[in-house]
Parts: C-alpha cells; structure tokens; sequence
C-alpha cells in the first residue's frame, strides 16, 4: 500500500460511520443514454425513475440563448431508454435557473436569488418562493444544492472575502426563513475555485476544485465537531475526465456524475452504482396521513405519502422517529436484516386519547429524569404544534417500592417536573393539569428491575 492509498485509507477509519461514506465500492454503470452535443449537469431523477431533470448551459437551445446560463431540461425513460432531452418551458425564463434539488414531489430551482419549489407532478405548478438573507445573484459562475431535508443550502461564488475565486457557502433554514450564506471556511476553501458542492449524507460535502492545478477533480470534506476537515480527493470517482458535477440518488443509490474529455468540450452524464448492500425498508402508515418527517439516525426525511421507503446500508438495530401534525411522535426501534415493509399506527392526538411517555423514565425514588430520556423532553411541546389552546393531564406513576403515601407524592412531583418544562416553553399553566398516581396503576409487572423501571412513567391524558 504506497503513502497516499494508507492515508486515505486511515481517514476513512476515523471518519467512519453511516453519514460519512467512504465512496470504497463505486462502479460505471452502462447507462442507455443518448447523446447530446451541449453540457448536462447537476442531474436529479424522480423516485420512479423515469424522469431526469438536468442544467444545460453554453446551449443555442436555451430560453435566451448562448447567453442563458442555465436552463432545466428534462429526459423521460421510456422502456428502459432515456430519451432525447427537452427544454422544460413550463419553468425556464431568460434568467439563470440553476437546480437544487428535487423532492419526492418538487424540483427545487434557484432562480434572481429566490429559492422556487415546483410540483412535478402538477404541470410544474409554482408551490412556493422563498428568498436568502443578504444573497444577491449577479455572479458568473453560480453552483450549489440544498440536502434531503430542504433546511441546509451550499453555494458556490465568488463573493466579497472569498479565500480565492469562487467558494463555498452554507446558509441554514430556522423557522422557515433562510439565514445569511456564510463561507464554510479556509480548511476546505482555498486560493483556486471550489464549486459545486453537493451534502452526501448528513456530515459529508461532496464538491469541485481545481486546486491541484491538473483540470476540475472532486473533494469530500467530513463534519467534524461542527468544523470541516481538510478536503481529500476522491479516488473511485475521479476519472480522466474534467468533472463538472455530482449528485446521489438515494432511491437507486447511484451516483450521477457530470464531466468532460477536457474543459474545452460539453460535458455529458455518467451514472456510477454505489454497490455496497442496501435492505430496503417501507412503511405503511394510517391510511389518513398525507405528510410528516421521518427522523433516522442523524437523517431528517420527509414524506408525502402514507407508503414510503428508502434504502438502509447493512442490517441492525435502526431507530425510527415519526413526526406527523395532530398525532403523538412514535419513537421505535427494529432490527432489519433484509428488505422488509412494516406497518406503523400512529395514534390521534384527540379528545380522550392518551400516550405513554415510554422514554420518559424516572430514576428510582427519584425526581430527576433518567441521563437518556431528556433529549426527548422537547417532543412533548409537538402535542400543542396545531392546537395551541389543547388542555392536556399528566399523570405520573411510580413502581411499588416504598411506601404508598411517599409514591403518590413523588408521582404528583414527576408530573410538576413535566409541567414545568412546558411552562418554561410558553405553553399556559391554565393548559395543564397533574395526578399523581403513585403504585396504583402499573403497566407492567413490578417483579424484576427493568419491569419496575417502566413503570415509573408518566402518561399524557388529552381532556
């Protein structure tokens, strides 16, 4: 193993782990694709597979022409064949519309430095603009993307205090408003341009350099104790070629690459197979809802329809949270060891419903919440997300140690812990009622410790 291949290989240990891949099993997939004389780029595919959307810049064929930075088109796969590309009317103007990203059901498009959200699936109908704090759009050389859960935007230019030409920009969205683009800084930005990045997985920043002075080569960068490291440049999917862009699509884990035989020639697309082994999970959630978010792992993935799946890496225990509107969150677990479709029932939140707070957990004779269940305190402030003026009972409960008369005080005391957490959090204390039921009501056997355990609880009660 010569110097460069061991180094290599010891970042990828000590940045191992899901959200960080190592790009080690990547091949060149023979893609039907037919060909085209201008540039493709930063190329999305629907989750049926059977649209590509792409850039196409330097095109006679764009909306105003040679001078058109970038226009959307499109490829329909037909019998197994993509088809030849059309230029997507219905969402190009004379302006630079440069793709983002694409939902399962919306193409996200930066356009005049608004973000725009386009449904695919309704004549590209315009769903929603949004704009970014203190982003103005008059750059030559514009590249970027927004990840999976549409709250995080790279982008790459050259603006005022760039370490170089063009860098690279993060803006982050809080409460549905885009923050200020900051420069992600000079471990990663250097003296030369730095485009096209593109977040694979949650902490790993795909993107372009030519800072090596040898044409276009792709970087990735892993977050690290909320620092970027030190770029290292791919091995596998660097060829010979000038690339120009890379995307991943999750539904057929491929990567889509976009590169030249030099910089003087249009670039063309090249579909790469990431062939590690994936299990496929889907869910079945009640037949009523149309929305929510999936939280798995250090992922956010949002949904927009009662059936849903994604791909998984190896099989193993895997953590589920289901955040849906007017129902309680469902946290839970299952070990997964091949491709599977599980059920999930959510339950209303409604007048006379109730839930258990299973990772709510109390220490033993004790107030204070177990180290583990306080990162799910905030879950509870969901239950007032559509109704703020809900009235709720907490009722907590305790095992059947100690005496009956100390149980019922320190479960009345457990629930007050819980209130006060709200209140804290602007919910009204008018809102809130709490019981204290002691030993009375176990949910479990009180026989052995980790029976007892769960039965020190709290239960929500909604009035």
């Amino acid at each position: 193993m010569n110097t460069r291949s061991y180094f290599y290989f010891l970042f990828l240990l000590i940045y191992s782990g899901a959200a960080s891949q190592s790009f080690e099993k990547i091949s060149l997939l023979d893609i039907n694709m037919l060909s085209y004389p201008f540039n493709e780029s930063n190329a999305y595919v629907t989750t049926d597979g059977n649209r590509m959307f792409f850039n196409s810049s330097d095109n006679i064929n764009n909306s105003s022409g040679l001078s058109d930075m970038n226009d959307v088109w499109i490829r329909n796969k037909i019998n197994g064949v993509w088809g030849s590309p059309i230029n997507l009317t219905e969402i190009n103007t004379i302006e630079d519309e440069l793709i983002l990203g694409l939902g399962e059901s919306d193409l996200i498009i930066l356009r005049s430095g608004f973000i725009n959200y386009y449904d695919i699936n309704n004549q590209y109908k315009l769903l929603k603009t949004e704009k970014i704090n203190g982003f103005t759009s008059n750059y030559n050389l514009l590249s970027g993307s927004i990840n999976n859960s549409q709250d995080k935007l790279f982008l790459s230019f050259e603006g005022f205090g760039t370490y170089g030409v063009e860098d690279i920009y993060v803006s982050k969205k809080n409460n549905n408003e885009w923050g200020r683009l900051s420069n992600i800084g000079s471990s990663v930005n250097s003296d030369y341009q730095d485009i096209s990045p593109f977040l694979y997985k949650k902490d790993t920043l795909v993107f372009i350099s030519n800072r090596e002075e040898v044409g276009y080569e792709l970087y990735f960068t892993v977050l690290k104790d909320k620092m970027w490291s030190e770029p290292i440049k791919m091995t596998l999917l660097n060829t010979s070629k000038s690339e120009s862009s890379l995307t991943f699509d999750y539904n057929s884990s491929n990567f889509i690459l976009s590169a030249t035989t030099d910089s003087k020639t249009n670039s063309d697309l090249f579909f790469y197979a990431d062939t590690k082994t994936l299990i496929n999970v889907t869910f079945n959630l009640n037949s009523e809802i149309s929305k929510g978010y999936l939280y798995h792992n250090s992922d956010t993935i949002p949904f927009s329809s009662n059936v849903f799946g994604f791909p998984i890496d190896s099989d193993d225990t895997y953590n589920f949270k289901f955040v849906v509107d007017n129902y309680f969150i469902k946290d839970t677990a299952f070990v997964i060891d091949k491709s599977v479709e599980i059920s999930i029932n959510l339950d209303e939140i409604k007048s006379g419903s109730r839930v258990v707070l299973k990772n709510l957990i109390f220490k033993q004779s004790s107030t204070d919440l177990e180290d583990e269940s306080l990162l799910y305190l905030r879950d509870l402030l969901h239950l007032f997300r559509i109704d703020p003026d809900i009235q709720i009972t907490i009722e907590g409960h305790t095992d059947n140690r100690g005496g009956f008369r100390s149980n019922i005080k320190l479960s009345r005391e457990r629930s007050e812990v819980i209130k006060n957490f709200l209140v804290i959090n602007g919910i009204k204390k008018s809102q809130i009622k709490v019981k204290g039921l002691g030993p009375t009501k176990p949910r479990f056997s009180n026989d052995s410790e980790e029976s007892r355990k769960l039965n020190r609880r709290v239960e929500i009660f909604i009035n």
